[in-house]
This record gives structure tokens, C-alpha cells and sequence, in this order.
């Protein structure tokens, strides 16, 4: 092979890499509830800020406390701008010092959080303020009133 058709073999694979990139949308962890009030089950929120839906089938949430962890499967669609909740096994202890996990289903790391701590067993959530906001840092989740499969306020990211 020359020097030319490998190039245009490398550019045609980085185009078809973009396009499968794209169809995932910008799918993340956007409010957990690790210590829910009157034992109710432990849950992460995710939110689509992209244009177009994104399937979830084999898709999975990993809540992560310590040497404990609690896999949330997921499956359907998210629609642009909608949220899913993944619901934890109500048995599951609530997590104090938790780490968040969003998988696709080919098992690649979509998205995850900081170490967050609840155990008031309240009605607070850490929760992205606008939707969607992701700058990879701690400042992307606030401990707010929680607003479980809606909006977290303050309006909302879209790409």
C-alpha cells in the first residue's frame, strides 16, 4: 500500500469514527440520589443534551461505594433533551461515598462522577445545574432539591 491510499484509508476510518461518535449523542450522569429519604431505592438520572435519540439497550449505570457496587442496566431510547432514571435494587445499602459509572453497551466509559456524599436521607440530589452541564470537573454537580426524571432548573445545555 502507498503513502497516499494509507492516508486516504486513515481518513475514510477517522470519518467513520466522528460519525459513530455523533450518533451517541452527549448522553450523562446528570442527578443521583444515593441516600433517599424512608429507605427508598438509591437512583441516577441521565440526561440526552444531543438532537437526536440515543439507544440505551445494554447501555448500564455503576453506582460505586467502596468495595461495593451496584450495576443498573438500562435499555430503550433517550430522546433529545430527556432524561432516564436508572432505578437501584431497593435491598442496596445507601452509598455515603459513592462514584458514579455510565457504560455504552459496547462496555466504553461514557461518563462518571467525582466521589459524592449523601446520608442525610433527605429529599436533596446531587444534580448538574443547567442539565447537561459537563466540564469534567467537581463544579458540575450541586446539592439541590431534587427533581427526579425532570429538569434540575436553570435552564438547559443543548449541542
Amino acid at each position: 500500500m502507498n503513502a497516499r491510499t494509507a492516508l486516504k484509508a486513515c481518513l475514510a476510518l477517522c470519518c467513520i469514527a466522528a460519525a459513530c461518535g455523533l450518533a451517541l449523542g452527549n448522553v450523562v450522569i446528570n442527578e443521583i440520589e444515593l441516600s433517599a429519604p424512608n429507605n427508598a431505592s438509591i437512583w441516577a438520572e441521565i440526561y440526552n443534551s444531543g438532537t437526536e435519540p440515543v439507544d440505551l439497550t445494554g447501555w448500564m449505570v455503576k453506582i460505586v461505594d467502596g468495595p461495593w457496587a451496584g450495576p443498573i442496566e438500562l435499555s430503550g431510547q433517550i430522546g433529545p433533551s430527556g432524561f432516564v432514571v436508572a432505578e437501584g435494587d431497593p435491598r442496596w445499602t445507601p452509598g455515603i461515598n459513592a462514584t458514579v459509572y455510565l457504560y455504552d453497551s459496547a462496555g466504553n466509559l461514557i461518563d462518571r462522577t467525582y466521589e459524592l456524599s449523601d446520608s442525610a436521607q433527605n429529599d436533596f440530589t446531587w444534580s448538574r445545574i443547567p442539565d447537561g452541564k459537563d466540564t469534567d470537573t467537581r463544579a458540575d454537580f450541586a446539592y439541590f432539591m431534587g427533581s427526579k426524571g425532570r429538569s434540575n432548573g436553570s435552564g438547559s445545555i443543548r449541542l
